[in-house]
């Protein structure tokens, strides 16, 4: 009882997330726009099964010809929701619980937070406000962007981490801040670019704050170079290999952020749909900031400027947090093109909305600032009651899908036709350079592919008269056994990315991808031979992974100074 009591509004503010999730107790699954999310993590669970580790290459997406996805795109909510698969649970129960357990986290880490700064009621008021902002709805059931959904977690988990940090200088924090970094990276490395900004003014005011700046400034410099090490796996091969891909051709199309900036007015009024964002007012989806979570960050401005002028003293950090949400609706407008312009990375970012996640953060922490400032105790309640109740029954019904899919289970996400054909051709910007485009209907560039094109097996025979038997095909291994009477040309059906190499007889050859589909292409003579295929770390992808393996030997390192020689870290300005 004691516990409860001591945790009680932690306890509400995770309870009053769940009427969010009402909708994944449904059975089956719903329409999203990002719909291959149930089919990467099949792909990333038959990848583990095989012997992939960490999973670069899978075996049904890029129309089956070996899609080199999690090289690229960032794996851990794969990575999480296999945990669920392992334990028995469906595909699609396993990414529910993913996002449940996002919903979860967020919640908690946006009341510890709240409460750092503003008290229990305070960190309720926070949560409650960070979990039912309309934007967060937008993820889960129209984009389905998953991963940014999942981020939602670590942004108010970094932020106090590294307030802890600033005020204890507890080396405890420094772990956890960089183990959240790298998360946030692996999570999704667009929204742990964007986030750069925002953390570094917030990390400029704690220093100024500290009393003791070099021991301050030595952890967060190690945290930050942890956090490198330990996403270096995926990070390091996202950026330098993907001059390799078609990704950069589909950020100056309908994809480039040009298109996708927000109006002022859709902040405030937007209307909900389902459908996707183009250029001008007649979005089908919904920008709006939230209205209550809009009026809490006006509130704040007026009491934190009532405060300064009445006492000639006002909170800092108050001023900051409505600063960077001005900053987060800054860069989302028609205002900031020529940050845009001339910022090249962020082109990558492709749209500007996905910052009114940082501004779902700060309007949230925002709200809850208002009970700092009120002395009555009875009248803080009553406003927060009111405020949670209000924020419920203006944001509550975003939260459900258009439509319910009842009778869908795995086999409608997972079946290899489906995963070659209709998730493929979802997303297929992580193609090899240099495949077969074509524009489609509005304009985009798409693979010049028709669906009898998709691969039906794992090699062709190109041209002579051969007898093949498979013996392994993996996403990352191909084996034949091939009796050949005539000789001629032979393609193994996988793209042909940096990193794969070709075997016969044990001897490694030259092949070419000079075809439609840039595939793997040699010539064979006559006779037995046995060929294989093996996809191999790059340099780059080398370097990475022994950069990650010392990040994890420096981390555990660390643990172990801290909990068994902490003295030795007094040495090094690292702990007070």
């Amino acid at each position: 009882m004691k516990i409860i009591n001591n945790h009680l509004f932690l306890i509400i503010a995770i309870f009053l997330s769940i009427f969010a999730l009402i909708p994944l107790i449904h059975p089956g699954f719903f329409p999203i726009h990002d719909d291959e999310q149930i089919g990467r993590l099949f792909e990333l669970n038959q990848a583990l099964r095989q012997g992939q580790f960490p999973v670069r290459i899978d075996q049904n997406l890029g129309f089956g010809y070996g899609y080199l996805l999690f090289n690229y795109y960032p794996p851990f909510i794969y990575y999480f929701a296999e945990i669920f698969k392992l334990l028995g649970f469906s595909f699609i129960n396993s990414i529910k619980l993913m996002i449940i357990s996002g919903f979860f986290l967020s919640s908690l880490f946006m009341y510890l937070f709240g409460r750092e700064l503003f008290g229990k009621i305070g960190g309720l008021l926070a949560s409650v406000f960070y979990i039912y902002v309309p934007y967060r709805a937008v993820d889960l059931y129209v984009r389905g962007a998953l991963p940014e959904l999942f981020s939602f977690a670590f942004i108010p988990a970094i932020f106090w981490f590294y307030l802890r940090l600033s005020r204890t200088l507890e080396f405890r924090y420094l772990l956890l801040a960089s183990l959240f970094n790298f998360l946030l990276i692996i999570t999704h490395n667009l929204i742990a670019l964007m986030f750069i900004p925002f953390a570094l003014i917030f990390l400029i005011y704690l220093l100024l704050k500290s009393k003791k700046r070099k021991i301050f400034i030595n952890q967060v410099l190690l945290s930050f170079f942890l956090a490198f090490l330990l996403s270096a796996f995926f990070a390091i091969p996202a950026l330098l290999e993907n001059k390799h891909t078609m990704v950069s051709l589909l950020t100056k199309e309908l994809a480039s952020y040009s298109h996708h900036f927000v109006y002022l007015r859709q902040f405030i009024d937007s209307p909900w749909g389902y459908g996707g964002s183009i250029y001008g007012l007649k979005d089908g989806l919904s920008f709006e900031a939230g209205k209550l979570h809009i009026l809490g960050v006006i509130i704040s401005l007026a009491l934190v400027l009532y405060s300064y002028l009445a006492k000639k003293k006002g909170e800092i950090l108050i001023f900051l947090f409505i600063f960077l949400f001005g900053l987060s609706i800054f860069l989302q407008s028609f205002y900031s093109k020529p940050i845009w312009d001339n910022v090249f990375v962020l082109s990558y970012i492709q749209f500007p909305w996905r910052f009114l996640l940082f501004s779902a953060f700060f309007s949230s922490i925002l709200t809850a600032s208002i009970v700092y400032f009120l002395k009555n105790n009875k009248l803080i309640k009553i406003l927060t009651v009111f405020l949670i109740i209000g924020v419920l029954i203006l944001n509550i019904n975003f939260f459900k899908p258009r439509i319910y899919l009842d009778t869908f289970n795995d086999s409608n996400y997972i079946s290899q036709d489906i995963l070659r054909w209709e998730t493929s051709k979802m997303a297929f910007e992580y193609v090899p350079k240099g495949i077969a485009i074509k524009k489609s209907d509005i304009g985009n560039t798409i693979v010049d592919i028709e669906k009898n094109e998709i691969a039906k097996k794992s090699f062709e025979v190109v041209s002579g008269k051969m007898q093949i038997m498979v013996k392994k095909d993996f996403a990352n291994l191909k084996e034949f056994k091939i009796n050949i009477e005539e000789k001629g040309e032979f393609r193994i059906n996988s793209f042909a990315y940096p990193g794969w190499e070709v075997f016969v007889d044990n001897r490694p050859i030259n092949y070419n991808s000079n075809n439609k589909l840039k595939l793997i292409s040699f010539r064979l003579n006559s006779g037995n031979h046995t060929i294989m295929a093996i996809f191999k770390d790059t340099q780059v992808r080398k370097i990475s992974n022994l950069l990650s393996f010392i990040g994890v030997i420096l981390f555990i390192g660390f643990f172990s100074l801290y909990i068994l020689k902490p003295a030795y870290l007094k040495k090094f300005n690292l702990t007070k």
